[in-house]
């Protein structure tokens, strides 16, 4: 009797998937959350589902590709899906029973809920969506606009999103913390944009170079929670965190400069200022974490990166994040130029499994990096390492994917975009590899010679700056191949 019932939960739920949703139904007392559905060209066997604090359920995906987690006890609130290498956030409350539906191809545009629980899910997608394309758009060309112009644009774009919220919240009986969830997903968004186009236009000149911003340009800034626990995994909370404290230490740090000197007594006054606004441990512990990382980095000096590092971990209460930035110090230390690149065994795409260094055959090879979860950086970072490549023919353009568990669909992807096979490869062992050359950022690029000495481990491949040091390198790498030609022809 019992396993009828959970057969006929599974095939109502899954009806409900296929050909609409339940979210209309009847809301019932259940003690327990269903969190299910159907991943379409599948990545690996399962999905994970976590809350950020080390409890993880691995959910196998059945033979039609399709999964049913049944949850007891449930602490409501925002929680992480991953199936590798993409992962994304949803709102789990007692009593849901939300289905996805998703295809690998296009993982947060096909991603749609289904079920109980679901409209507050769908509207933080959509959310999610319409902002990156905003942003983006945001970044090409709305950065120029006037304070005025700017302030215009982006009220008509709140106003627009609130309506659609009224809409959501008139139609649907929501919790109150659906309710302030998908409300801040609106305005957080709207919060980061301002910080943004400050940052952008006004930058390091603070304040006293933004004459023209309105007085009332930040006044948001007094309503927001540097601790809200409710919303800490909340992508857009998340984004405006980090902004916020960016141009905040920013602006500070000009009246400080007695006390903070360069970009590395920067970056301490800005773990100072996360440490003493922040409590929320998680929150505290994320910031501190990226704005070490950040300038780790970037930095070009063992001893700035150490005296940073070491600050860091005298505010930093988080033990793990602590022993992978001090990996990583050590990792970029011995990225330093001159210094061999580190071996790496990486796979071909006939299957052979190779060393890295028997790639450098040309005086410098640029290897740079792509993974499958963001589709639109990987193309268009095969399109200008192309451009790169016809420019500069002497210097070989060596793509890797750092995937884990992707073999198939990496060979897959490659071949439906009819890339040089003779230039693609993967890590064999993804984690550690990555972690060993330091990708942390999408656009990085490694220059080596032909001895596997490192030119440049921290290059980006979408810079200008980049583009002036291939050709530089392209010249010396001319005049020592005519040096080699003449050596043999005597």
């Amino acid at each position: 009797m019992r396993f009828s019932l959970i057969t006929h939960i599974i095939q109502v739920s899954f009806l409900c998937f296929f050909f609409g949703s339940c979210d209309n139904m009847q809301k019932t007392s259940r003690e327990y959350t269903y969190f299910g559905g159907e991943i379409v060209n599948p990545n690996t066997n399962y999905v994970i589902l976590y809350k950020g604090n080390g409890v993880n359920d691995t959910i196998q995906l059945d033979k039609n590709n399709r999964f049913l987690h049944k949850i007891d006890g449930i602490e409501d609130g925002l929680y992480f899906f991953r199936h590798n290498p993409e992962s994304q956030i949803v709102l789990l409350e007692k009593g849901d029973s939300i289905l996805i539906r998703l295809n690998t191809l296009e993982f947060d545009e096909s991603l749609v809920f289904t079920g109980h629980g679901a409209r507050k899910n769908n509207f933080l997608i959509d959310m999610y969506l319409q902002n990156e394309v905003e942003r983006e758009k945001l970044r090409r060309s709305e950065l120029q606009l006037s304070p005025a112009y700017f302030i215009r644009k982006q009220d008509s774009l709140l106003r627009s999103k609130l309506n659609a919220y009224e809409k959501l919240t008139n139609k649907r009986s929501l919790s109150d913390l659906a309710k302030k969830t998908t409300y801040a997903s609106i305005m957080f968004d709207y919060y980061t944009r301002h910080e943004l186009y400050f940052h952008n236009r006004y930058g390091i000149g603070g304040l006293d170079s933004a004459k023209d911003l309105p007085k009332s340009f930040f006044k948001y800034r007094s309503e927001v929670n540097f601790n809200d626990e409710e919303l800490k995994r909340l992508y857009s909370y998340n984004r405006y965190l980090n902004y916020y404290f960016t141009n905040s230490s920013l602006i500070d740090y000009n009246n400080e400069l007695s006390h903070y000197k360069g970009k590395t007594g920067s970056t301490v006054y800005k773990l100072d200022l996360v440490d003493s606004l922040v409590q929320n441990p998680y929150i505290k512990n994320n910031l501190l974490r990226r704005v070490t990382t950040n300038f780790l980095l970037e930095s070009k000096n063992d001893n700035s990166s150490k005296k940073v590092l070491n600050h860091y971990l005298s505010v930093s209460s988080n033990q793990k994040s602590q022993r992978e930035l001090k990996k990583l110090y050590r990792a970029i230390s011995r990225l330093r130029p001159n210094n061999t690149l580190p071996e790496q065994e990486i796979i071909a795409a006939n299957g052979e499994i190779v060393k890295l260094s028997t790639l450098f055959n040309k005086p410098i090879t640029a290897l740079y990096f792509w993974s499958m979860d963001r589709k639109d950086h990987y193309i268009k970072a095969h399109k200008k390492a192309s451009y790169l490549n016809a420019l500069h023919p002497e210097i070989d353009f060596i793509a890797i994917n750092t995937d884990d568990e992707q073999t198939k669909n990496w060979l897959k992807t490659i071949k439906r975009h009819h890339y040089n096979l003779g230039k693609e490869y993967e890590f064999k062992y993804p984690k550690c590899s990555t972690d060993e050359l330091a990708i942390y950022n999408r656009n990085k690029v490694i220059l080596v010679n032909q001895d596997g000495k490192i030119i440049n481990a921290m290059a980006d491949l979408f810079s200008s700056k980049l583009e002036k040091q291939l050709m530089k390198y392209s010249r010396l790498a001319s005049i020592e191949n005519k040096k080699s030609y003449s050596i043999v022809k005597k």
